[in-house]
């Protein structure tokens, strides 16, 4: 499916009105009638491009539905996540929606919005336990999958691969690393000489780099489970003068990805459009408050962009309202 199909696709999927698909009542999906058309948003994180873009779709498509939309960050706290969902809880809002710091950490938040009887969502990492109304994420197998055929490819089906996992108390950094690894295992030719997680962080991605290199100086590839690490792994790399000739890929289709993807220092990404991602939100919680039932959970397929298809990739998120995540360069 390309990526125009599937936009299509999930803007049906996910519209304001019940579908034959929809959940039946009693499910998970079925959302208990009509409230008030507001919704509280606790995001795990606004110091990663890829959630303050998930933010700024949200909050556009919200504006655009009749939703109010109140955007609180978690800072990657755990504590700090379950005192906003209390708070937010403690007013009665349409909805709670929460991008999980932990999956198993989730679990007493939405369990808390189910005691206070208020719809709960959750989009990109899936609580582990509790009632969700509705759920939406890329799909993080499949996305492992796409960065090690993309990456087995720039290396021709030979070399030393290192893959940087994200933070491991999550199901995307799980399903990212068992996808690649799964996939990357086919290629006989090609070995993993290192592992090791740094948290889906820019700097932390850097500093571990860095010490992989001393270890393994002759390397041919890199995954890296979001952009915001494989751009540290890119600043690692270009202190060897290894950028553009170690193969990079990520995840995610970040404005800073794909500069380096354009200039030929990172080789693809797997483009998970957290704009469009947070659109799909809005849309779910709007009908959540109006009532309407709706999907129980949505999987959403990312696109590979490499240097051939980057500038169409960029144009593409220009027409859905998204020219704050392209780069000058392709505007």
């Amino acid at each position: 499916m390309n990526r125009r199909t599937t936009i299509a696709v999930l803007t049906s999927a996910l519209a304001l009105t019940a579908t034959a698909a929809c959940s039946r009542p009693g499910d998970a999906g079925a959302t208990g009638g009509k409230r008030d058309a507001s919704a509280v948003m606790i995001m795990s994180t606004l110091n990663n491009p890829f959630f303050v873009s998930v933010k700024n779709g949200a909050v556009d498509q919200a504006r655009k539905n009749g939703l109010k939309l109140d955007v609180q960050n978690a800072n990657n706290s755990d504590a700090s996540a379950l005192n906003l969902a209390t708070t937010a809880l403690s007013k009665q809002p349409g909805a709670l929606v929460i991008d999980p710091v932990g999956s198993q950490s989730a679990i007493s938040s939405v369990t808390a919005a189910n005691n206070a009887n208020v719809p709960v969502m959750a989009f990109d990492r899936k609580p582990d336990g509790g009632k969700l109304t509705s759920f939406v994420g890329y799909d993080a197998i499949q996305a492992g999958r796409n960065a090690a055929d993309a990456l087995a490819k720039g290396m021709g089906g030979k070399g030393k691969v290192v893959e940087i996992q994200g933070i491991l108390g999550t199901n995307v950094a799980q399903d990212r690393s068992k996808g690649f690894e799964e996939e990357i295992a086919k290629f006989k030719g090609i070995t993993t000489v290192a592992k090791q997680a740094a948290d889906f962080d820019r700097g932390k991605a850097l500093n571990v780099m860095t010490d992989v290199l001393q270890a393994h100086p002759q390397i041919d590839g890199v995954y890296a489970a979001n952009d915001e690490m494989a751009m540290g792994v890119l600043a690692a790399l270009k202190s060897r003068n290894l950028a553009g000739k170690v193969t990079l890929v990520g995840n995610d289709g970040i404005s800073d990805a794909l500069a380096a993807i354009a200039a030929g220092q990172m080789y693809a990404t797997n483009a998970e459009s957290p704009y469009a991602l947070g659109q799909r939100v809005a849309d779910l919680a709007t009908a959540i408050t109006k009532g309407t039932k709706v999907q129980s959970e949505k999987s959403l397929e990312g696109e590979l962009v490499t240097k051939d298809s980057v500038a169409d990739y960029a144009k593409h998120l220009v027409s859905i309202g998204d020219a704050a995540d392209v780069p000058s360069a392709l505007r």
